[in-house]
């Protein structure tokens, strides 16, 4: 493919650059053991113990800092390193308190009451209250407001109260099942409310928090670079600064790993972990994830306006040999929209891999070969999302489609696939299920109000659905309509079911407590340079 020899010259592109860098290190390397040899062994002592500088490779950059406004994670990953949340979750998934101290639930389910620890403050040095808490939360359920986790939150809390200073309470609209993990989500940081109120719809370049970091420096497309919160509440920094470095080639991030010029890398690129691994600076750490990856149709458009051909492209795809192939078998073909990971989940089954179904199919609804279609993907967002788009790219023109390929930088991608007017017919994304919860697993994408619902799908059955399971007090009532709902998924086919990832992060020897929750969070809070 054209991709593999793009990637091999740009691999021998850095690696060329790297043996300059080395031999100009070891010109200067007589130097500095000269200086070394004069420091006393006291003021080496002193510089181990001092804070340390931490640089992380992603595929792709943040798209926005305002944790209520965010939809991807790599923009979440940074936002748990400004904001706190009311509670959170530990190193095992498991809920734990942050800014709450403590919480009761009413025997109804219908009100939450929170009580806050006391002393906590924004990096703005205004404090962390009630009131910080209901403007927080009133914000983002203001539909005027139009910030994309609207529906997260404003689907089943009523109201927000303030009890008291360091008290607030929610009354929530019918007992909510996932309610403290979605208070737990990152986009329920709290923001300082004199932050927002002055820089309005530039809060998300501009952010507030109480988090243990706040941001120092972001150049657009080359770095965002945090420093520590010297006033932070809670346990000290670990490290002086976080830089999170925008690196869309799969295997630079591995190189940068490699010659310490990254000291954590996501994704990893599945074609080098053996060779990581091997490298004994080097760890490689493979987790379970919530997180899914396909091809959402444009249901709106012909002839994708048909069932049937919405169907016949979920048999034209090899699903089996992206998995065993570009992604080296981490990962597993989808059997249902949501993966086993998250509650909820039942199979619906898999399209096999059929192209002469597909044609036949094709053929039943009229499409004609030659027939013009548009494919989109994000180019280093998510682990081989160019490589398998391409490779989709070639399974449709097989049957008989002529396709229009386009790659994007993810923040433009995001912003053109939400146009309403978008001229995309397939475009490639991918969902983690941040709560763990079918809910969110479908509501957002899914419904036809969904933030994310980038097909367009209009289904009534499917819109009662998915609102009966949020709504249900049973559990076994909730995984009941879910099993129906993934059904009637499969069978409207809104996307090209593709395939549920493993997480891979790569991470230099030398770091601890590097870790990621099963919702594909990064968690870097923890992380010690030794």
């Amino acid at each position: 493919m054209n991709w593999l020899s793009a990637r091999a010259d740009y691999i021998g592109q850095i690696k060329g650059e790297l043996v300059l860098k080395r031999a100009l290190l070891g010109i200067a390397l007589s130097a500095v053991l000269v200086l070394s040899a004069c420091s006393s062994s006291q003021s080496s002592s002193g510089a181990a113990n001092e804070p340390k500088d931490l640089v992380v490779a992603f595929g792709s950059e943040p798209v926005t800092l305002d944790p209520q406004d965010t939809s991807d994670g790599i923009s979440n990953n940074a936002n748990e390193l400004i904001f706190d949340k009311l509670v959170t979750l530990d190193k095992n998934n498991a809920i734990v308190p942050q800014l709450a101290k403590e919480w009761t639930t009413s025997p109804d389910g219908k009100k939450i009451t929170f009580k806050l620890r006391e002393g906590a403050k924004f990096t703005d040095g205004t404090p962390v209250n009630a009131e910080s808490v209901k403007y927080t939360f009133d914000r983002v359920i203001n539909k005027d407001n139009k910030l994309n986790r609207y529906s997260l939150y404003a689907e089943f809390i009523d109201k927000v109260n303030v009890d008291s200073e360091y008290q607030v309470s929610f009354d929530l609209k019918f007992p909510f099942g996932p309610a403290l993990i979605t208070f737990a989500h990152t986009n329920g940081g709290i923001q300082s409310p004199k932050n927002i109120k002055e820089k309005g719809k530039d809060v998300g370049k501009s952010p507030v928090g109480s988090g243990p970091y706040k941001v120092k420096e972001w150049v657009p497309g080359n770095k965002l670079v945090f420093e520590a919160n010297p006033d932070y509440w809670g346990e000290k920094p670990k490290m002086r600064t976080i830089t999170f470095k925008p690196v869309a080639e799969n295997s630079a991030r591995s190189v940068m790993l490699e010659t310490g010029e990254a000291d954590i890398i996501v994704p990893v690129v599945t074609t080098d972990v053996d060779r990581l691994k091997s490298n004994d600076k080097v760890k490689v750490s493979v987790e379970p994830s919530s997180r899914n990856l396909y091809m959402s149709i444009n249901t709106t458009k012909a002839p994708f306006d048909n069932p049937k051909v919405r169907q016949a492209v979920n048999y034209a795809v090899d699903k089996e040999t992206i998995v065993k192939k570009i992604l080296s078998g981490q990962a597993k073909v989808s059997d249902a929209a949501i993966g086993e990971m998250v509650w909820g989940y039942s199979s619906a089954g898999a399209y096999p891999y059929d192209p002469e179904k597909a044609k036949q199919l094709l053929a039943e609804a009229g499409v004609k070969p030659g027939t013009t279609i548009k494919l989109w993907t994000p180019d280093g967002r998510y682990l081989m999302d160019r490589q398998i788009a391409e490779f989709i790219q070639g399974n449709l023109q097989a049957v008989g489609f002529k396709v229009e390929y386009r790659k994007w930088e993810f923040g433009a991608f995001q912003e053109a696939t939400r146009d309403p007017k978008a001229e995309f017919d397939l475009a490639l994304n991918s969902w983690g299920t941040s709560t763990n919860d079918a809910d969110w697993g479908l509501r957002p994408i899914l419904m036809t109000k969904g933030a994310s619902n980038y097909s367009k799908l209009a289904d009534p059955q499917l819109d009662a659905l998915i609102d009966k399971g949020m709504k249900a007090a049973s559990p076994d009532e909730r995984k009941k309509i879910y099993s129906d709902a993934l059904k009637l998924v499969k069978d409207q086919a809104p996307w090209i079911f593709l395939l549920d990832y493993k997480q891979t992060t790569g991470y230099r020897s030398n770091l601890d407590n590097v870790y990621s929750w099963s919702n594909e969070r990064l968690i870097l809070r923890d992380v010690v340079k030794k």
